[in-house]
């Protein structure tokens, strides 16, 4: 079966949380998992997606903590996203909801 693109999927899955959203590092497991991937190469490039989802308005952050386990790095910040409305009808337009 064929896997729907990483960005797709990566929408899909805040858009399954609604309003409660989900942290960066989450969804970089529930990815890197779903496509069988592993290493900071992955884990990067998942929140690099992530940063380019938020940049372009389709995505928003509704908390920040730091990162006081090291899963990105020591003192760097996580973030909680949820989708906004803008996002889901980004989804609704490409069919990926």
């Amino acid at each position: 079966m064929k896997k729907l693109h990483m960005k797709g999927r990566l929408l899909q899955l805040i858009n399954e949380r609604k309003d409660d959203g989900l942290w960066d590092w989450q969804i970089t497991d529930l990815i890197m998992a779903e496509y069988g991937l592993e290493g900071p190469y992955w884990r990067g490039n998942t929140r690099v997606t992530l940063a380019d989802l938020f940049s372009s308005g389709i995505i928003e952050s509704v908390e920040e903590k730091i990162d006081d386990d090291g899963y990105f790095g020591v003192g760097r910040i996580l973030f909680k996203f949820r989708l906004n409305d803008f996002g889901r009808q980004r989804m609704l337009d490409t069919e990926l909801a």
